[in-house]
C-alpha cells in the first residue's frame, strides 16, 4: 500500500497521457535511500501495465559496473530485435535506435525505467542521454531514480542530467512520510507514532523495519538502519542468518543455483524462509535480491574482513566451475577474495569485452581492479595492464596526470624487456595525449622520439600510424609539402598491413594538404576516407572529415561547398551525439557567416558555443576565434579584450591555423583604429613564420590590412594572392570590390567601395555596412560623406542600440521560426496549426522547409538541433 504518494502517481500518469500524444518526458525520481523510490514506480507500472509497455532495468552496486547492464534488461524486457540485440550484446549503435523504435508507439506508450541510476555504468549514462534528448518527439515516459544526497557536483550523472532538455524533464523528489502518514501503517499499536516519527524521520524504510521487529516498545533509539537489520536478523534461525550474509555480498540479482551446496540446508528453502520474514524478495524470473540495498548493506556490515573474504572466496570457486560466468561478477568476487591470478586473468578479458559494445568507463574499471594486484604480474602483463588501462582511461575519463604516468610506466617496463616496438607505439600515444591536453611542444617531442624509434624498426600498423600521426601534425602547422610526404608512406604502409584505421587516418591528413594549398585532388582522398570511415561505423573519422573539409571549403571561400559540407557534418555529429565535434563545426559555420559579411550572425553563433558548458580549449577556439574578430567588425566594447583571450587560447596550442588568424585580426583592428604601432608587431610574428607554412588567402589578408595600416611591406614576403587581391595590388579597387562580391564576401565587398571613393561607391559602402551593423566601417563612410558633402545621400542609421539582425542564421522565415519553436516543444502539426491559425497543409510545407534547411530527416532530429544550437529558436 502507497502512503502520501498518490500526488506523485498522479503526476507519472498525467506525462503517460502526454506521451500518447508524442511528447514524451523524462522523469527524474529523487530522494534518500529507503524513501520509497522503488515502490512508487512498481506501483505506477502496475498501474498502467494494461495501456502502457513497460521496461525496466536496476543499477547494481558491484565493483565495476555491468557494462550497459540495465539497458540490456531494458531491451530483453521489448522482447522481438531488442532481445535478440541483447543476447547479442551489441553495442549503443544499434541497440540504443531500436529500444527508442520499440518502446515509442501512440497506441501503447512506453514506460521506461531505470533504477538507482547514481551507480550507471557509463554506456548506461549514455543511454540516458540518448533517450532523454530525443524524448520530446517520443511516446516514452523515461523514468530515472537515484539518491540525489549521495553525488556530488563531480559525478557524470551531473553532466548528463545537464545535456537533457530541461522543458521535458520533471523532477519529483520524495518527502518523508508524516504523522499521519505512519499512523496509517501503525496497525498494532505497539509503538507510538510520534515515537516511530522520532527514530525513523519519516523514512518509510525505516518505519516499515521497525514495524516489523518485535517487542513493544523501543528502548533505545537506532542510530541506522544497520541496528534495525541487526535486530531483525538476530530474531531468525543461524541457517538463514548465514544465508543472507553470504547472499549480502552479491550485488545482483541472485541465482540460487550460484548459492548450491554452500549450506547444509536446500538453499530454496532458506531463501523462501527469508522471503517469508520480508528479507527478501524474489522477481518473476525466479531470482532473488534483498528487498532494499539499505538491507543488504546492513547485513554485509556483519561480517568481518576475513569472513567477507572466505565467502568471496566460496561463490568464486563455484563461478569458476560453470561455463561461460559473468565475467563482472568474476572479477567482483575475486578481488573481494584478494585472489590475485584469478583477478589479472579475468580483470583484462571482462575489460575488453566491455570495450568491445563501447562501455570504456567500466573497462577502465575492470584494469584498475587489475593493477590494484600489478606487484603479482610479470613484467610483460604488467606493461600491457599500464598501456590499456591508459587507453581506455584516455577515452572515458579526463586525460590527467595519471593517464600521463600510465603510459610513462609502460614505457619503462618495455624499454626493460627491450620491446623498442612498443616503446615507439606507447610514445606516440603520448604524443597524442599531451596534444589533447593542448600542449603541442611536449606532444612534437614524443612524437619525434617515437618516430626515430620507428624508423629503426621493420614496417608495421604501428608504424604507419606514427607516420600519420606527423603527417597530422604537418598538416595542422601548415606545412603541407611535408604532411602529404609523411602521410603517403603511411598509406603505403597500411596497405600493406591491411589497416582501415591507418589508411582513414592518413587519407583526411594527405587530402586536408592538398586542398589547404589549393589542390582539388585532395577531394578524392577526403572522399575515399568518408566513405570508408562511414562503413565501418569510424564516427569520429567521419567527423574529423567533415571538420577538415569545411575548413577548406571557408578558407578558399567556396561557400557553396561550406555550405553543404557544414550542413551535412554538424548534422551527422548531431545525430551521433558526437557534441565536442559538433561545437568545432559549429564554430566553422559561425566562420563562414562572418567570411559572409552576416556579422550578427556570426556573433549568435559564436557566442552560442562559447556558452556551452564542459568543451575543451580546442573544441571552443573557432568559435571564439570568430567572436572576437566578429566584435571587432560590430565594433563591440570589449572586442580587444575578447581579442586578446583568443590569442592566449591558440597560442596555447602552438598551432598556426589558430594563431594566425587571430593575429591577423590585431591588424585588421588597428587598421580600423588608426593604430598602426600595435599592427606591427602581430605582422611580423606571422611573417617570421614564412608565407610557406600560412595559407595564401591568410596571408593575402595580412597583406591587405597590414597595407591599411600603412606599414611598409615586403610583398615577396606574402607570397601569390589570390584574385581578389591580385586586383587590389594592381590598384584596380573597382574590381576587387566586384570580386569579393561575386564571392559572396559582403564586408570586404564595403571596404574596397569605401576605398574606390567614388560618391556612388561611398554610398554603397556605407548602406551595405549599416545592413551588417559594422559600426567602425560605418563610422569610416560616413567621415568621408561628411568629407565630401554627400551625407544627405547615406542610408538611415539606427538610433541607439542597432537592433538585432532580422535574418536568420540558416534562412528560415518569420513563420517558420515560428513553426521551430512550436516543434522545439513536440507539437503536431495540428497543434501547430491550431496555434498559428493556419491550414495544416501550410504547416507541412512550412516542416518540410526547416527539415530541408536545416539538413534534418525527422522531427528528432530538428529537436536535437535545438538542443546543441539554441540560436536557432527566434528571440522571444
Amino acid at each position: 500500500m502507497l502512503i502520501e504518494r498518490a500526488s506523485e502517481l498522479k503526476t507519472l500518469q498525467g506525462l503517460l497521457e502526454t506521451a500518447r500524444l508524442g511528447r514524451g518526458s523524462v522523469v527524474l525520481l529523487t530522494g534518500e535511500a529507503g524513501i520509497g523510490k522503488t515502490s512508487l514506480v512498481e506501483a505506477f507500472a502496475a498501474d498502467v501495465h494494461n495501456c502502457a509497455q513497460i521496461a525496466s532495468g536496476m543499477c547494481d552496486a558491484l565493483f565495476t559496473p555491468r557494462p550497459l547492464g540495465p539497458v540490456l534488461e531494458i531491451a530483453a524486457s521489448l522482447g522481438g530485435e531488442c532481445a535478440e540485440l541483447a543476447s547479442m550484446r551489441s553495442g549503443a549503435d544499434r541497440l540504443f535506435p531500436a529500444i527508442l523504435s520499440a518502446a515509442s508507439s501512440p497506441d501503447r506508450p512506453g514506460v521506461v525505467i531505470i533504477e538507482d541510476i547514481h551507480w550507471a555504468d557509463f554506456g548506461t549514462l549514455d543511454f540516458l542521454r540518448f533517450l532523454g534528448r530525443r524524448i520530446s518527439a517520443l511516446s516514452i515516459v523515461l523514468v530515472a531514480t537515484y539518491r540525489d544526497d549521495e553525488i556530488d557536483q563531480a559525478h557524470p550523472l551531473h553532466q548528463v542530467l545537464g545535456d537533457l532538455p530541461s522543458k521535458s524533464v520533471h523532477h519529483i523528489t520524495l518527502k518523508p512520510l508524516s504523522f499521519d502518514g505512519i499512523a496509517q501503517l501503525n496497525h498494532s499499536k505497539k509503538f507510538s507514532t510520534d515515537e516511530i516519527l522520532s527514530v525513523s524521520g519519516g523514512n518509510p524504510f525505516f518505519v516499515t523495519e521497525l514495524l516489523a521487529s518485535q517487542g513493544n516498545e523501543i528502548t533505545v533509539a537506532p542510530r541506522s538502519v544497520r541496528e534495525v537489520v541487526n535486530g531483525r536478523l538476530n530474531r531468525i534461525t543461524a541457517p538463514e542468518r548465514s544465508f543472507l550474509e553470504t547472499a549480502s555480498l552479491i550485488p545482483v540479482p541472485i541465482d540460487l543455483t550460484l548459492l548450491d551446496g554452500l549450506f547444509e540446508e536446500p538453499v530454496d528453502i532458506l531463501a523462501k524462509g527469508c522471503i517469508g520474514h520480508g528479507l527478501l524478495k524474489q522477481d518473476g524470473d525466479g531470482l532473488i535480491r534483498f528487498r532494499h540495498e539499505l538491507a543488504r548493506l546492513a547485513t554485509a556490515d556483519r561480517l568481518t574482513r576475513n569472513e567477507q573474504t572466505e565467502i568471496h572466496e566460496k561463490l568464486l570457486a563455484t563461478l569458476l566451475n560453470r561455463d561461460d560466468p559473468p565475467l563482472d561478477q568474476l572479477v567482483h568476487h575475486a578481488a573481494g577474495a584478494l585472489n590475485s591470478a584469478a583477478v589479472l586473468e579475468y580483470a583484462p578479458i571482462a575489460a575488453r569485452r566491455a570495450a568491445e559494445i563501447g562501455a570504456h568507463r567500466e573497462a577502465t574499471g575492470h584494469l584498475a581492479t587489475a593493477l590494484d594486484f600489478v606487484s603479482d604480474a610479470d613484467t610483460e602483463l604488467a606493461a600491457t595492464l599500464y598501456e590499456n588501462w591508459a587507453y581506455e582511461a584516455g577515452l572515458s575519463l579526463q586525460i590527467d596526470d595519471d593517464v600521463i604516468d600510465a603510459r610513462q610506466h609502460a614505457v619503462s617496463l618495455w624499454r626493460a624487456l627491450g620491446r623498442t616496438d612498443k616503446v615507439g607505439e606507447n610514445l606516440r600515444w603520448l604524443s597524442r595525449l599531451y596534444w589533447y591536453r593542448g600542449e603541442a611542444s611536449k606532444a612534437l617531442q614524443f612524437l619525434d622520439r617515437a618516430v626515430e624509434i620507428f624508423e629503426n624498426e621493420g614496417a608495421s600498423a604501428e608504424k604507419a600510424m606514427a607516420f600519420s600521426m606527423r603527417s597530422q601534425f604537418h598538416m595542422l602547422n601548415d606545412r603541407m609539402p611535408e604532411a602529404i610526404a609523411w602521410g603517403e608512406r603511411a598509406i603505403d604502409m597500411a596497405a600493406a598491413f591491411d589497416s582501415d584505421d591507418v589508411l582513414i587516418h592518413a587519407l583526411n591528413n594527405v587530402g586536408s594538404a592538398k586542398l589547404l594549398r589549393g589542390s582539388v585532388e585532395g577531394l578524392a582522398d577526403m572522399e575515399r576516407s568518408l566513405q570508408l570511415a562511414r562503413k565501418l561505423g569510424r564516427h569520429e573519422d567521419v567527423a574529423r572529415v567533415y571538420t577538415n573539409l569545411s575548413e577548406y571549403a571557408v578558407e578558399f571561400r567556396d561557400f557553396a561547398l561550406a555550405e553543404q559540407v557544414l550542413s551535412d557534418g554538424i548534422a551527422f555529429d548531431t545525430e551521433h551525439d558526437l557534441d565536442s565535434w559538433t561545437f568545432y563545426l559549429i564554430g566553422w559555420l559561425a566562420h563562414l557567416r562572418l567570411a559572409q559579411g552576416r556579422l550578427t550572425d556570426a556573433e549568435t553563433i559564436a557566442q552560442g558555443v562559447m556558452d556551452r558548458r564542459n568543451q575543451t580549449l580546442l573544441m571552443k577556439l573557432p568559435a571564439q576565434i570568430v567572436l572576437a574578430k566578429a566584435r571587432v567588425r560590430l565594433g563591440r566594447p570589449g572586442a580587444h579584450t575578447a581579442l586578446s583571450e583568443a590569442l592566449r587560447a591558440a597560442l596555447s596550442t602552438g598551432e598556426s591555423q589558430y594563431i594566425v588568424p587571430v593575429r591577423t585580426t590585431f591588424v585588421e583592428a588597428a587598421a580600423l583604429d588608426g593604430t598602426p604601432s600595435v599592427a606591427e608587431e602581430h605582422l611580423n610574428a606571422v611573417l617570421s613564420v614564412g608565407k610557406d607554412s600560412v595559407m595564401n588567402w591568410r596571408m593575402a589578408e595580412l597583406w591587405f590590412w597590414g597595407l591599411r595600416c600603412g606599414l611598409d611591406l615586403e610583398r615577396r614576403m606574402f607570397g601569390d594572392l589570390p584574385p581578389p587581391y591580385q586586383h587590389i595590388e594592381a590598384g584596380e579597387l573597382d574590381a576587387a570590390a566586384r570580386a569579393f562580391g561575386g564571392l559572396g564576401m559582403k564586408y570586404h565587398e564595403a571596404y574596397l567601395r569605401m576605398l574606390c571613393g567614388g560618391h556612388t561607391d561611398i554610398i554603397s559602402a556605407h548602406r551595405i555596412a549599416v545592413e551588417m551593423q559594422a559600426r567602425p566601417l560605418v563610422t569610416q563612410c560616413r567621415n568621408i560623406a561628411i568629407e565630401r558633402g554627400i551625407q544627405g545621400a547615406l542610408a538611415q542609421e539606427p538610433r541607439g542600440p542597432y537592433s538585432a539582425a532580422r535574418s536568420h542564421p540558416m534562412g528560415l522565415t518569420n513563420r517558420e521560426q515560428e513553426v521551430l519553436r512550436e516543434l522545439a516543444v513536440g507539437a503536431t502539426n495540428q497543434e501547430i496549426a491550431d496555434a498559428l491559425s493556419r491550414s495544416r497543409r501550410t504547416v507541412e510545407n512550412h516542416v518540410s522547409s526547416i527539415l530541408k534547411k536545416l539538413n534534418a530527416t525527422s522531427r528528432t532530429d530538428v529537436i536535437l538541433r535545438i538542443q546543441n544550437e539554441p540560436w536557432l529558436l527566434p528571440n522571444t
